[in-house]
């Protein structure tokens, strides 16, 4: 559904005010200014698609989501700018939104909502924890998601990287990941001292062999000590009889376990534990 012009009018100004437009650095806000970028990121997404957009700020990707989405909600916790988004989705059927903290809501909001896409510039300061909550969720689309360059490449990386880890695992169990563009500080306002990353998350389709959940808990203990070898890191869980059943090498360290053996590892591990 498409927004009607004075809508749109109205959602390009609706951030001028300005108790609206003030920056909470405990949220993390640093909102998108490029005009390109958030076409490209909006580009991302199909027309007519069912988008969740986590923390829309005052509006930039939001609107050019409204322009191309049948359906859009939003997760805000500013409770300035969620005010005047309750207040515009008045007026906007296809527009819906959820006062709160996405991380406590993400799991609950995919499940009631069932969103084709997740579109976001995350918060930094909870990219991490969200993104880990954010790749349980297996949606039909995928992912279109802002993050501090560091965090973005930690997340793409392959095994055998220095920047490999728990993240990298954790994003495979459902998604490809690519880097769709990558911003400087200039992009946004205020500029952080950082530059930023979009990753496309797109579903690969395969089954799983173990439940995101156990996965997550072996590659939490997996990567607690990346000096150690992997058998080091599961001492007291797993004897040179399971390595050699896994045909993993227990002399490697976590950064080399691709996602496969991370998964297989995981399932042998629900195994044992019924």
């Amino acid at each position: 559904m498409h927004v009607s012009p004075v809508n749109s009018v109205i959602l390009a100004h609706m951030f001028k005010n300005a108790s609206a437009s003030r920056i909470k650095k405990s949220l993390g806000q640093h909102f998108l200014i490029d005009r390109n970028a958030i076409s490209r990121i909006a580009a991302a997404i199909p027309q007519g698609a069912q988008v969740l957009e986590i923390g829309p700020g005052r509006g930039a990707i939001t609107n050019a989501l409204l322009e191309r989405a049948a359906s859009l909600l939003l997760i805000e916790k500013d409770d300035v700018l969620v005010a005047e988004w309750q207040e515009k989705a008045r007026n906007i059927s296809s527009l819906s939104v959820i006062h709160g903290d996405a991380l406590a809501l993400i799991a609950q909001t995919v499940a009631t909502h069932q969103p084709q896409w997740i579109a976001g510039n995350l918060p930094y300061n909870i990219s991490g924890p969200l993104s880990v909550a954010m790749f349980a969720c297996n949606l039909s689309g995928g992912m279109v998601l802002m993050y501090q360059r560091e965090v973005g490449e930690r997340i793409r990386a392959d095994a055998g990287s220095k920047t490999y880890g728990g993240l990298s695992v954790l994003a495979r169990h459902f998604y490809d990941v690519r880097r769709l563009l990558s911003l400087p500080p200039g992009a946004f306002s205020p500029p952080p001292k950082v530059h930023s990353a979009v990753l496309l998350f797109t579903p690969h389709g395969r089954t799983p062999v173990c439940d995101y959940s156990i996965l997550q808990k072996t590659v939490r203990q997996g990567f607690a000590h990346r000096r150690k070898t992997i058998a080091n890191n599961f001492r007291g869980v797993l004897n040179a009889a399971d390595w050699q059943a896994l045909d993993i090498d227990a002399g490697l360290r976590p950064e080399q376990l691709d996602y496969p053996v991370w998964a297989r590892l995981a399932k042998h591990l629900a195994g044992m534990t019924g």
